[in-house]
């Protein structure tokens, strides 16, 4: 776990500095800068450039972690840069013509809002590309153990330039539609910026060695068949994780969008230290899985769930202790917390998820990584079938809670499979516990008033609830690796004052 736990800890300074500045655009500043409607619709456009970038990728940022290993050789790494290039080029010139050739029928589907729609859509095109681009380069570069710049680049040099640029349209410098290019523009220099630190990190040749391909039929076939079932299972995978904001958009309208917007990304607050771990783990797996070390696999499996599983639980609590406050303190906040019931179950729904997400690289990584065809069926079928069904019944809580029953069918099925093949799992003694302090700690957070003004009671409240959650997981050791973090925070700080009191 040390280049885990070394490279996490760095990416997450850049995600939660990312975090503040989306924290502070979404909850303030957007819903200040735009209507509801304009704020749906550049939430629509980046969603959907998500999902198709995601699909026109082919599964190549699921082929780099999973072949690197054979193609390793510095310097040029017998061309594997040629074919991750070449995939994804070739996805993308699908994607391209599909939205071109299908825009009208695109169109239809969002009947109450088709002009902004059709307005947005030539963005989407772009925008597509250079999202591709971006995660590429950031697979390419936690393969060479390096994901802090990159994720410096994504999570605050494009999000200042959005925000940038919406300060822009607000002030009347530019119109609502040169504001959707713009930040088109901005994932454009993320990928350029993601492009040159890579450049740096290992020669980027684009000339093929195709005797190496001849020398290693196994290896060639093995591609193929993993790049097109991952292909599918990636495009699956990311409309399961879209589908509730197209289908809002859809049977609803953009402002309906922008409500579930704010309170879905109040939710997935909780995620950040899975991104940044599972980045930097995937490669991890990918060389135990080559070699075979079940033990290691088991021991990471287990390791991550827990702390991820702990991490994402006090996050949970300290996001829901102060949702009030979130929905006080924005602009138009009484019309947005019509989202505040989606900040619970999309909470809910990814704590189980951050469990369940480190079956991913185990399952992409083996030998049954077909089976991930069927998890995904499992999945957007329950997705779609469970929107259509919630939605006209509960809105946009309808769609929170089908994206929890989805992560849970899905991830559910994954991890029997897992057990089945490998006799490994997740589970440990310590996520109940964790559990147990949930179970806990939610009613607290829920109904704990300590002042009428929700500023005032969330500045009392938020040291509280830590000083008694922290002392409960220190002393039940749920997590070694948290403990370890504590003992060295609590170290720190104890050093701080002992240099301050020699000084005086």
């Amino acid at each position: 776990m040390g280049i885990v736990a070394r490279q996490s800890i760095k990416a997450s300074i850049s995600n939660y500095l990312g975090v503040l500045i989306g924290f502070a655009t979404l909850l303030y500043f957007y819903p200040l800068f735009f209507t509801p409607k304009q704020l749906g619709a550049s939430r629509l456009l980046v969603e959907i450039g998500a999902v198709v970038s995601g699909f026109s990728l082919l599964g190549s940022t699921y082929a780099v972690n999973r072949f690197f290993p054979y193609f390793k050789n510095p310097p040029l790494h017998h061309g594997f840069f040629f074919w991750i290039f070449l995939i994804p080029a070739l996805g993308y010139l699908l994607s391209a013509s599909g939205i071109v050739i299908l825009k009208d029928d695109f169109i239809k589907l969002f009947n109450k809002d088709t002009s902004m729609i059709s307005a947005i859509l030539p963005m989407i095109v772009v925008l597509v590309l250079f999202m591709m681009l971006q995660s590429l380069f950031e697979s390419v570069a936690a393969n060479h153990g390096r994901i802090t710049i990159p994720n410096f680049i994504r999570e605050v040099v494009v999000r200042l330039l959005i925000l940038l640029f919406a300060y822009l349209f607000y002030n009347g410098f530019i119109s609502f539609s040169l504001f959707c290019w713009l930040l088109t523009g901005a994932y454009l220099v993320g990928a350029l910026s993601s492009f040159i630190y890579i450049g740096r990190l290992t020669p980027i040749s684009l000339k093929p060695d195709f005797k190496f391909i001849a020398d290693h039929p196994e290896v060639k076939s093995d591609a193929i068949k993993f790049t097109l079932w991952f292909f599918i299972v990636n495009a699956v995978g990311l409309v399961i994780n879209k589908i509730d904001f197209l289908m809002i958009s859809a049977s609803k309208s953009l402002a309906d969008t922008a409500v579930y917007s704010i309170g879905f990304y109040l939710a997935v607050l909780i995620e950040i230290p899975k991104r940044t771990i599972m980045q930097i783990s995937n490669p991890i797996f990918a060389e135990h899985m080559k070699n075979l070390n079940v033990p290691k696999i088991s021991s990471l499996y287990k390791q991550l769930a827990n702390n991820q599983l702990l991490i994402g639980s006090i996050l949970f609590l300290l996001i829901w202790l102060n949702v009030d406050t979130a929905f006080h303190i924005m602009p138009n906040g009484q019309y947005y917390k019509a989202g505040k019931m989606v900040v619970f179950y999309i909470g809910i729904g990814k704590l189980f998820e951050m469990v369940g997400i480190t079956t991913s690289p185990i399952m992409s990584n083996s030998k049954f990584y077909a089976w991930g065809l069927i998890t995904s069926l499992i999945m957007i079928f329950s997705a779609v079938g469970l929107n259509l069904w919630l939605i006209p019944l509960l809105g946009i809580d309808g769609a929170a809670i089908a994206t929890v029953l989805t992560f849970i069918f899905g991830y559910g099925f994954v991890m029997l499979l897992i057990y089945i093949k490998m006799k490994i799992h997740p589970f440990t003694g310590s996520q109940l516990k964790t559990i147990f302090l949930l179970v806990i700690f939610i009613p607290l957070a829920t109904y704990l008033k300590l002042a009428q003004n929700p500023v005032i009671d969330s500045i009392l409240k938020t040291p509280l609830l830590l000083a008694i959650l922290l002392p409960c997981i220190y002393y039940w050791k749920i997590s070694p690796e948290f403990n370890e973090q504590l003992q060295k925070a609590a170290h720190g700080i104890r050093q701080f004052r002992k240099n301050r009191t020699t000084h005086q």
